[in-house]
């Protein structure tokens, strides 16, 4: 894997390393520690940044693999010695402190041996005055359902109820309770046995601990800037009790040191973003283009705050400003929210790729904006965990797809947003075949895989066959195979406009839900 990585970033560098105006350089060397070794997190981000910064990760070894964690001392060891030479940081702190995203879900650690870990950050100015230190740290989820992919066992049993009582009390303590729901209450603390819930509950505390010591290094400058991301964090939940008693925490801290915003897997690619503008002295504006219906007042599925304002949040995270006139801005943000407001799963009926009427408004927008010169990098969240079959249907029939700056229609609203917007404002110093060629693999993986292929083979394969999608088992081959031949047939036939010799698709963690796409 480490060797496809160097040749990814050497493709994607070679003119990089010519200097240019605007952004910073691609000969500025920043450090990336990934949240794990998802191309999501990783060689997503890497191909994005690579004619901007020079962007330097661990090796392999060092790095998460699925439920294995990373080695966290030789890790610390790895950022301690490159400090030194580099001129910023962006640092995943669940990497760091519990070994990755799903270790901090898990974890057996202390909170001695937590807060020791924690404390590593304040070497970091030690070794280098200068450095800029950006990190993001998550907010540990809630998942409403019964499962152990990534939470304790006992998850998978009791994982529902764990999630409604712990609903129960923040809208206790937010409001209060109709006497049948303090009945619920009752009943679920009397069904969930204790040693499990007391198991859940410290793990949290203990995150929560050292979430709050980061954001007293933040106030002391030992961060630079922190981002804390809220991952499937719907209200009400203890997530979203915990989130509101770390705001609590931050109070006094000004938006140009912590932010927090829905969505955790596009935070590297984010702050990345921000460290570039930073280093060139740059603030792009952005200009917002909502799709008819709510728009900017749509809660999104798994989020708990209104799209306007978690853009607002990843604009001023990644370095940028919002702007009222599209005329001077670096880029229009279109941001395609579903017209009756309700986000439903890419995988349900209502997206076909029949023409609807608010999809073929919006598409006339987006033309619009491109035929007057305008950049314009598309947020598809109508639907979540993949595009809008009838939007997308309506760019390809116009031919507008590949004249997009940018596009992002994967997994939660948060995520797009910060994919589509960080990927059209490096898009500026991107040459053309690398912007292309980005641009395509999200339509492919966001598009072609997740809103179409992912619910074909689930449809003729693992709902038939009673196939875990989480444990494939003896069906993965039979599986990789289907979903080979799906993305090939899709690309052959709506991305004809784009240049691909050659597709790879792979498999991170083994499991139907998400895919790794590489073209050539």
């Amino acid at each position: 894997m480490l060797i496809k990585r160097l040749v990814l970033v050497i493709l994607f560098s070679v003119w990089g390393l010519i200097s240019f105006s605007g952004l910073a350089r691609a000969q500025d060397k920043v450090l990336y520690i990934p949240l794990d070794e998802r191309p999501l997190n990783l060689d997503y981000v890497i191909t994005a940044m690579a004619d901007v910064l020079y962007v330097e990760t661990p090796p392999d070894f060092m790095l998460p693999d699925h439920r294995t964690p990373a080695p966290v001392e030789p890790l610390w060891d790895w950022v301690f010695k490159n400090a030194t030479d580099t001129r910023g940081m962006v640092l995943a702190t669940d990497t760091l402190i519990y070994g990755s995203l799903i270790s901090s879900r898990n974890h057996e650690l202390s909170r001695e041996e937590l807060l020791i870990r924690v404390e590593n950050f304040k070497k970091l100015k030690a070794l280098n005055p200068r450095l800029k230190v950006l990190a993001f740290t998550t907010l540990m989820r809630t998942p409403a359902v019964n499962t152990a992919v990534e939470e304790p066992a006992y998850y998978g049993t009791y994982g529902a109820a764990i999630y409604r009582l712990t609903a129960l009390e923040d809208k206790k303590e937010n409001g209060g309770l109709e006497p049948w729901e303090a009945t619920e209450l009752a009943g679920l603390k009397s069904f969930i046995p204790r040693e499990y819930l007391r198991d859940w509950l410290e793990r949290r505390a203990k995150n929560l601990e050292v979430t709050s010591r980061l954001l007293e290094l933040t106030r002391e400058g030992i961060i630079d800037y922190l981002v804390l991301g809220r991952d499937d964090t719907s209200a009400p939940s203890q997530s979203h009790w915990e989130y509101r008693y770390l705001l609590q925490q931050a109070e006094g801290l000004t938006a140009d040191k912590f932010i927090s915003f829905p969505g955790v897997d596009e935070g590297g690619l984010v702050l990345l973003t921000r460290l570039a503008n930073l280093l060139a002295g740059e603030k792009p504006g952005v200009y917002l283009e909502y799709a008819p219906g709510p728009g900017a007042a749509t809660v999104a599925l798994y989020e708990d705050t209104t799209v306007g304002e978690n853009a607002a949040a990843h604009i001023a995270a990644a370095g940028g400003r919002i702007v009222t006139d599209s005329r001077s801005a670096d880029l229009v943000l279109m941001l395609n929210t579903p017209p009756d407001g309700v986000t439903r799963e890419a995988a349900s009926p209502a997206n076909s790729a029949a023409l609807r009427p608010a999809a073929a408004a919006y598409a006339d927008k987006i033309a619009a904006y491109i035929a007057g010169g305008r950049p314009v990098a598309l947020a598809d969240i109508a639907f979540a965990n993949g595009g809008d079959n009838s939007l997308l249907a309506a760019l390809e029939q116009a031919g507008l797809l590949p004249r997009l700056q940018a596009y992002a229609g994967m997994n939660t609203a948060g995520n797009s947003i910060g994919y589509a917007l960080c990927q059209g404002l490096l898009a500026r110093q991107m040459q053309p075949e690398d912007q292309q060629a980005i641009l395509a693999v999200r339509l492919l993986d966001d598009w072609g895989y997740q809103a179409n292929v992912r619910g074909q083979v689930d449809r003729e394969i693992i709902r038939p066959y009673g196939v875990d999608k989480n444990n494939l088992g003896a069906y993965a081959d039979r599986i990789f195979t289907a979903i080979r031949e799906g993305m090939d047939r899709f690309a052959r036939a709506h991305l004809r406009d784009f240049k691909i010799d050659s597709l790879e698709i792979s498999f991170p963690w083994n499991r139907a839900f998400n895919i790794g796409v590489k073209i050539w």
